[in-house]
């Protein structure tokens, strides 16, 4: 690709910020630099004071073109996602999928098929490993003898090719003893759904009957703590709880010491939210309390994460969906998107691209659809073009940009702003940590 300068003024409470986000440059200026900057790039004459600022920032790279990331080239999947099936034990207020009783369970045959062909492509591809995840529009422990069939498996065909076949699981964590048991026995990486405080987790997260299922999912992460498992939680936030934010945090690195992770999303106004009442919350308010949460942890080794907020990430994707992914639904639809996972969400002809076939034991694709997803970059999205967290979020989540037409006339939206202000805050944060000058070079 061709380099590019890449160069922004930022400003905050303290004055400007000149940001080169492909160099991982951020120095502080104040007004007349930014002057001296704008005449340079607009290859105006300059003035012997012009000059200084100029030649100090050439000297630290500032006006030095980078390459950009490139798109990644398509690749066989050498990961799998499998949703056992579209039933949940919980009734959370928000769910996407609005998750209820058991409808489709995902065949044993479709389940093993997946795992076959992602064992193949890392073989192929010379990889050590392939990975085999449970995810899913439900609770994938509602289908339990699938889960335990589909590991041991995993095991045998890691063996058989010499692999290593690793084990992921994203989960309520309302379970019972023998699932618990297994889960800390056989999975690599573990994901909860949890919204921290008892009194969140009990109204936003109820079991079916109603009842509160704080108490199941903290036995959950108490046994992941003791085992030493390192694990992330993954919160949703609404109008109701948003305020709570500094709170929840200060609960889960305090009470479960082996998080690493706890990730914040504000709810999306979809699925059951259209009928419980449940909002999105205000976006200057979910930036303040995140903040607000965020300077509460300087020094807990807890992670706080807004998906499209990563410094210190330059990617041109905001996940796999445009790239690789693979997941397979419990109905046997392959689709790219965890959040798209039925033929009638709207947004199924952008992401559905391929589907399990019973007479043949093997997964068929579309290739129109797939080179279509490969689009879903912020290459693409001309809106993205001149801002500074282009190579950052990458144009954010293309399922949420779907609901408001295509990506690729995504012309903003106040996820933007949350990214903006959260990615602002982690510049000033090293810059404060630095000096007056900041290189990232963690990746």
């Amino acid at each position: 690709m061709k380099p590019e300068l890449e160069l922004f003024v930022l400003r905050d409470g303290e004055g400007p910020i000149l940001y080169a986000p492909l160099r991982r440059l951020a120095a502080r200026l104040n007004e007349a630099a930014v002057a001296s900057v704008s005449r340079r790039l607009q290859q105006l004459e300059l003035s012997a004071e012009d000059r200084t600022v100029i030649s100090l920032l050439e000297q630290h790279g500032f006006f030095t073109p980078a390459v950009p990331p490139a798109e990644d080239p398509w690749k066989k999947a050498v990961q799998v996602t499998l949703f056992p099936s579209d039933g949940c034990n919980l009734r959370c207020r928000y769910c996407y999928a609005a998750a209820a009783g058991l409808r489709h369970t995902l065949s044993p045959a479709a389940a093993r098929a997946a795992v076959d062909y992602v064992a193949a492509n890392a073989q192929e591809l010379g990889n050590r490993d392939f990975v085999v995840g449970f995810h899913g529009n439900g609770e994938p422990f509602t289908n339990f003898p699938l889960i335990r069939e589909i590991c041991a498996y995993t095991k045998t065909v890691a063996e058989r090719l010499g692999l290593e076949g690793k084990l992921t699981v994203a989960s309520n964590g309302a379970l019972d003893d023998e699932q618990l048991d297994f889960l800390l026995a056989w999975f690599n990486g573990v994901n909860i759904s949890f919204d921290g405080l008892p009194e969140l987790q009990d109204r936003q997260r109820p079991f079916a009957d109603g009842r509160g299922s704080f108490d199941a999912v903290d036995r959950t992460l108490r046994r992941l703590d003791a085992a030493g498992k390192h694990y992330g939680i993954r919160s949703t936030l609404t109008t109701d709880s948003v305020e709570r934010l500094a709170d929840m945090a200060a609960f889960v690195a305090e009470r479960y010491p082996h998080c690493q992770q706890l990730h914040i999303e504000p709810a999306w106004e979809c699925g059951r939210c259209l009928a419980s009442g449940e909002h999105t919350p205000d976006t200057e308010q979910f930036v303040a309390q995140f903040l607000a949460a965020l300077r509460q942890l300087p020094k807990s080794g807890l992670r706080l994460v807004f998906s499209a907020a990563r410094k210190e990430h330059l990617t041109t994707a905001f996940c796999a969906a445009s790239r690789n992914s693979f997941v397979v639904t419990a109905e046997g639809l392959v689709t790219s998107c965890y959040e798209v996972c039925e033929a009638t969400d709207p947004r199924a002809g952008r992401f559905i691209y391929g589907s399990y076939d019973a007479e043949s034991g093997r997964y068929v694709f579309d290739q129109d659809k797939l080179a279509a997803l490969h689009r879903l970059t912020v290459e693409h999205m001309p809106q993205c073009r001149d801002c500074f967290c282009k190579y950052h979020c990458a144009g954010d989540c293309p399922a949420k940009l779907l609901h408001d037409g295509d990506p690729e006339r995504h012309s903003g939206s106040e996820r933007c702003r949350i990214t903006r202000a959260i990615t602002l805050y982690q510049l000033q944060r090293s810059l404060s940590a630095t000096g007056t000058e900041e290189r990232d070079h963690d990746q």
